[in-house]
């Protein structure tokens, strides 16, 4: 078995498997018959995350019905059927017997199980009744499952291959309730519990649905809603820790963990979703990672930024990983129908009939673009990277492998930097702010749009949680808290930067997203550098620097202190020293520098 760490640093992630250093980049892809292993081996890529579901119920049980898998270990209850997963980490092996798997196990009970224990579960749109996520019976069971599952990979052939885990759950296997509002139907007794535990009371009562629905109201102040809120998300949170504490039980805590968790900046409208609870799990020492993919805001157009939905400074501060799903489309990038034919209805997931967040750009140089514009964010991020060729073929095309391998000799060549520039600005999260707020209201979609607004000021930023604050702050020129309502901690933040003399601007309930325009004001007006002008994003940190082009031409970037600046993709100008540079950038292109501290 091998043994697996997050490598301390600065600089670009990296993992120690068997105590070497190895850059924390990765590729996975659902369609294992579609896969591009061999050419991601090619490109030097040796980590690779392969799937596997204890059934075949759908993963979107709310909205589609899709599920990947053909194959669910424990369908039948009595012959497990691992063949789908080893089918994939053979075929790996074969071609690179050194590769490194990370096991990505979605735990989900199947039909014997969820028509067993129909208290236990809620009825979903597209999927039957599921697993409630904070059901005792499925903590149990899921582990009991669970492991048995890795006493079969850690007794296989390929076990000593297996460098690290990922367990996913609930809707679309990122832990989403899988009726999209909280498990509310299965919450009597759970809820009866933890309100007793926490509060001292006895006698709670789940609270209707209605109790969440906006009807014009900017907070919800009734208790009760706010703390059933709390609870549907806390619930899911420890269910995640426990799943992680049983591969960590199994593994002697010698290979890490992680999960999707933690959109902070991600609510897709509903309060009960259930991904809100990040500080219980940085906590934690079961976990060691969490991801999520880049944000899907307007279709991940060109010329904004494709933020992050987890505070990723904030995990890092606690000295864990920020592992992010690049699942990027590409002009290669098919209808799943064509994928799969017959298998899937026609009415999900098409390509056709207009811009949606699964349509690729049209070409392969576009497609290029988009690849560089989400490495640059990640790259300055300091966050893990892995591809996330969904269907197959998205990156079937030498343009776009030669891209890849680039990327890849970048982090594996990236040092830790010494003393080079980084964001002035903080953009503070707060998770349980969503307790207050009601499913449907435009204060939700406005967290987003401030979101959007942030990165195209030309003023790079860090995203932290509001817990975080009193560590955080004092780096710090100015913050921005985007969430209109506040939750205690995020009062007790705004408090503790008028004590500390640290200016804010909050979006508030009757102005509740911030535009670019006031934000590069309030600015100025304190005293932040500005990189370059309003309408790109410029992404900044761990030694290298950024720039998407909203709008093709001449650009221009003012550091805040000379610099030794060299190009790394996108702009053709010289390695020079200087506190500005000017390059020619075509529009939707990103450029990427690397910094380093002149010598004085």
């Amino acid at each position: 078995m091998l043994t697996s760490a997050i490598c301390p640093g600065s600089g670009f992630p990296r993992l120690l498997i068997d105590g070497r250093e190895t850059a924390a980049m990765a590729y996975t892809t659902y369609f294992e018959e579609r896969s591009a292993y061999a050419d991601f081996l090619a490109a030097g890529y040796r980590i690779f995350f392969v799937n596997m579901a204890f059934t075949t119920l759908p993963i979107n049980s709310g909205y589609t019905g899709f599920s990947p898998f053909r194959v669910g270990v424990f369908d039948d209850p009595t012959k497990p059927d691992y063949s789908e997963f080893e089918d994939a980490v053979r075929k790996i092996l074969r071609a690179c017997p050194d590769a490194v798997i990370f096991p990505r196990i979605y735990i989900s009970m199947p039909r014997w199980w969820t028509d067993a224990h129909p208290a236990e579960c809620t009825m979903t749109k597209k999927g039957g009744m599921r697993e409630a996520l904070f059901s005792e019976a499925f903590r149990r069971d899921g582990a009991k499952l669970l492991t048995e599952t890795v006493r079969h990979i850690r007794a296989a052939d390929y076990a000593d291959r297996i460098g690290g885990w990922q367990i996913c759950g609930g809707q679309t296997q990122e832990w989403f309730h899988p009726d999209n509002n909280g498990g509310l139907a299965a919450a009597a007794e759970p809820y009866r519990r933890w309100v007793k535990a926490t509060y001292g009371e006895t006698g709670a009562e789940v609270p209707p649905a209605e109790a969440f629905a906006w009807r014009g109201e900017s907070c919800n102040t009734a208790e009760n809603a706010v703390r059933y809120a709390l609870f549907a998300n806390l619930g899911v949170a420890e269910t995640i820790e426990h799943f992680a504490q049983t591969i960590k039980t199994e593994t002697g805590g010698k290979q890490i963990v992680g999960t999707f968790y933690g959109y902070a900046f991600e609510s897709n409208g509903m309060v009960l979703f259930g991904s809100h609870a990040l500080r219980r799990l940085i906590d934690s020492p079961a976990l060691d990672f969490f991801s999520s993919p880049n944000a899907y805001a307007q279709n991940r157009a060109f010329g904004i930024d494709w933020a992050d939905m987890i505070a990723v400074d904030s995990v890092r501060l606690h000295g864990k990983l920020s592992f992010i799903e690049c699942d990027i489309r590409t002009y290669l990038t098919r209808a799943i129908q064509d994928v799969r034919p017959g298998e899937y209805p026609d009415d999900i997931y098409r390509t056709d009939g207009g811009a949606s967040v699964w349509v690729g750009p049209p070409t392969a140089e576009l497609s290029r673009a988009a690849l560089r514009k989400s490495f640059a964010h990640q790259l300055t991020k300091a966050s893990a990277i892995w591809w996330f060729d969904m269907w197959g073929g998205w990156y079937d095309d030498p343009l776009l492998m030669a891209e890849l391998a680039a990327m890849k000799k970048i982090c594996d060549a990236a040092a830790t930097p010494t003393d080079t520039p980084r964001p002035e600005v903080v953009f503070f999260a707060d998770e349980q702010a969503y307790a207050y707020l009601f499913n449907g209201s435009p204060h939700l979609g406005a967290i987003t749009e401030t979101r959007t607004a942030m990165g195209k000021t030309g003023v790079p930023f860090d995203t932290c949680m509001v817990e975080d604050a009193e560590a955080v702050l004092p780096r710090y020129q100015a913050a921005v808290f985007p969430f209109p309502v506040a939750s205690p901690a995020g009062e007790r933040a705004m408090a503790l930067c008028e004590t500390l003399g640290i200016p804010y601007l909050a979006a508030t309930p009757t102005h509740d997203a911030l535009s670019s325009a006031e934000l590069r004001a309030f600015y100025r007006e304190n005293g932040v550098h500005l990189y370059t002008a309003e309408g790109d994003v410029c992404y900044l940190g761990h030694g290298y620097l950024g720039l998407h082009s909203a709008v093709g031409g001449v650009k221009s970037l003012a550091l805040p202190e000379r610099c030794e600046v060299t190009p790394v993709f996108g702009a053709e100008i010289d390695t020079q020293t200087a506190d500005r540079i000017e390059f020619t950038l075509e529009a939707n292109e990103t450029a990427l520098f690397a910094l380093r501290k002149a010598d004085a």
